[in-house]
C-alpha cells in the first residue's frame, strides 16, 4: 500500500470519528509528522508515525469499549478494567479489554476481543462440528445465539463479525451467574462502536 494513501486514509478515518479524548492532538500531531517526513522522503519516520497513529486509535477504541462492560452486581466487586491494543504487526492487530468480578470464592471474567483478522477464523471454529465435539452447545440469551462450554462455565458470542465477547466463571461460580453477566453486557453499544 502506498504511503500517501495511508496518510489520506488515516486522515479520513479520524475526521469521520466522533471527537476523541485528549489523544486527538497526539493523533493529528503524528499524522502531521508522518506527512512531513514523507515529503522529506524519510520513510522510516513516516512509517513509525503512522504506526503510532494506529496504536493511539486502538487505545482510544479500547477505552471506549470499557463502557460496554457490566457494572458489578450487588454484593460483587470489580477489578480495574485491563485494556490492550496490539499493533498490526502482531496477530494482525487486536484490541482487548477484560474485567474480573469477585464475590467471595466466586469469580467471573468478562473479555472482549475486537478488530483482529483472526476473529473470522474463531467464529468459524465456534460454529463448527468441532465445537460440539468439545462439549460446546448453542444457547440463546437475550435473543442472541451463543456458545456455552460447561467445562469452563463460559459463554461466547461474536458481534457484527468484529468482536468476540466471552464470559467465564470459575469452578465455584454457579451456571446462572455467568449467564447474568453476559446478559448485562451492553451489546447495543458494542455494535454501535463496531460500525
Amino acid at each position: 500500500m502506498r504511503l500517501p494513501y495511508c496518510v489520506l486514509l488515516l486522515s479520513v478515518l479520524i475526521s469521520a470519528m466522533h471527537p476523541l479524548p485528549a489523544r486527538a492532538d497526539d493523533v493529528t500531531d503524528q499524522i502531521d509528522q508522518a506527512l512531513a517526513a514523507y515529503q522529506k522522503h524519510d520513510l522510516a519516520v513516516a512509517v513509525a508515525a503512522l504506526e503510532a497513529v494506529a496504536n493511539l486509535l486502538r487505545q482510544t477504541q479500547a477505552d471506549a469499549l470499557k463502557a460496554v462492560l457490566p457494572a458489578a452486581p450487588s454484593g460483587w466487586t470489580a477489578d480495574p478494567v485491563d485494556t490492550s491494543a496490539v499493533a498490526a504487526a502482531m496477530l494482525g492487530g487486536v484490541t482487548t479489554i477484560s474485567r474480573t468480578y469477585h464475590n467471595g470464592d466466586q469469580q467471573v471474567e468478562v473479555q472482549i476481543v475486537a478488530n483482529s483478522p483472526m476473529l473470522q477464523g474463531m467464529a468459524a471454529l465456534i460454529n463448527s462440528p468441532l465445537a460440539a465435539a468439545a462439549s460446546m452447545k448453542t444457547v440463546v440469551i437475550g435473543g442472541r445465539p451463543m456458545s456455552y462450554a460447561a467445562n469452563d462455565n463460559s459463554f461466547m458470542t461474536m458481534i457484527t463479525g468484529k468482536s468476540i465477547v466471552k464470559v467465564a466463571g470459575n469452578k465455584t461460580t454457579s451456571d446462572p451467574t455467568p449467564r447474568s453477566f453476559i446478559a448485562a453486557v451492553d451489546f447495543a453499544m458494542l455494535e454501535k462502536l463496531a460500525h
